[in-house]
């Protein structure tokens, strides 16, 4: 006979190292050190909870009450750090238990796979079609039929596309480009010995540029610098370019990585693409993303990836005016408490 028990921790309590460390049981060494450092935002967190059958630990999800979360005006919780061994009975009783238990919130809605905010990992992925490039989290796909059969459903569609062409330098591009600049806007790399004092106003910008995008909610300035101070060691300035108009004001700007994981080819990974709302800028992003170009096939970059792009978002245009094919996809799912 089978017994199972569910248990609800928090990191401190004596039994955490259940949660914690059963990623190493289902993974192999290389995936678990590949995979991006996991974040467990201890201030929004309301539970861990870990399924354990036969004294072996077989699931484990942690939920958030992100107070600034909503979906559609309702009030939404979300369910993260998601993990858990291949079987759909210890599932059904798994999600049930949450339920139950989150129904006890003024939430309406509950969101996942995320992991407390859009700032820290979320989404699954729908194929491992292609290797994983650097910082995108590897899970096992049957997640995706767990979600489902637990009454989840779609809520979001995101894809990552390729670009192996590195055209560059279109006429309206180029032309564009040039009233920018003649209208006084700068664009330069960021400063890695002012770096601190960068990220300062990248966070003062993002709150204008990212307002509206899809569930999107405001992060404190103390743990965003914390989130992007550790980058600094692998950002090449050449990849990080700022937009600033006359008054250096920030408007827009393009943060790019070297994909430390591609060893068949010299990757770039464009992580994050912002620009002012304001409609005079319209276009900036295609600028900035054909100085990109431009110095990624000076540096011999043989591929771009432009990562996790939601299919309703704006980045699309910019992917498809650079040429980028999809060749990964994945989903981000939501259902009523």
């Amino acid at each position: 006979m089978q017994m199972s028990e569910i248990i609800k921790t928090k990191p401190g309590n004596a039994d955490f190292h259940l949660f914690k460390d059963f990623p190493k049981e289902i993974y192999s060494a290389d995936i678990t050190r590949l995979n991006p450092e996991e974040i467990i935002d201890e201030e929004i967190l309301l539970s861990c909870y870990v399924l354990i059958q036969n004294d072996e630990v077989c699931k484990r999800a942690a939920v958030y009450n992100n107070p600034y979360l909503f979906y559609e005006n309702k009030k939404a919780l979300c369910i993260g750090n998601y993990e858990s061994i291949d079987n759909e009975n210890i599932s059904s009783e798994f999600f049930s238990y949450i339920f139950s238990d989150v129904k006890k919130s003024d939430a309406n809605f509950l969101i996942g796979p995320m992991n407390g905010s859009t700032w820290n990992n979320y989404r699954f992925s729908v194929n491992h079609n292609h290797s994983n490039f650097f910082l995108e989290p590897y899970h096992h796909l049957y997640y995706n039929q767990q979600f489902f059969n637990a009454g989840f459903k779609i809520i979001a569609k995101y894809f990552s596309s390729i670009d192996i062409s590195l055209n560059y330098n279109e006429p309206n591009v180029a032309m564009l480009e040039n009233q920018f600049t003649n209208s006084g806007v700068t664009f330069r790399n960021i400063e890695l010995k002012q770096y601190y004092h960068e990220l300062e106003k990248l966070y003062e910008f993002n709150a204008i540029a990212f307002k509206n995008n899809f569930l999107y909610t405001p992060l404190s300035k103390e743990k965003f610098i914390k989130k992007y101070s550790e980058a600094k060691n692998i950002i090449d300035p050449d990849f990080v370019i700022l937009a600033e108009d006359e008054k250096e004001n920030l408007i827009g700007y393009f943060f790019c990585l070297n994909d430390l994981l591609s060893t068949k080819q010299k990757s770039l990974i464009i992580k994050t693409i912002a620009r002012h709302p304001d409609k005079k800028w319209k276009g900036l992003g295609h600028v900035i993303g054909n100085m990109i170009y431009r110095q990624a096939v000076k540096k011999n970059y043989t591929s771009i990836v432009h990562a996790f792009m939601n299919e309703e978002g704006t980045s699309i245009t910019i992917s498809k005016n650079f040429y980028g094919e999809v060749y990964k996809n994945y989903v981000l799912y939501g259902k009523e408490i």
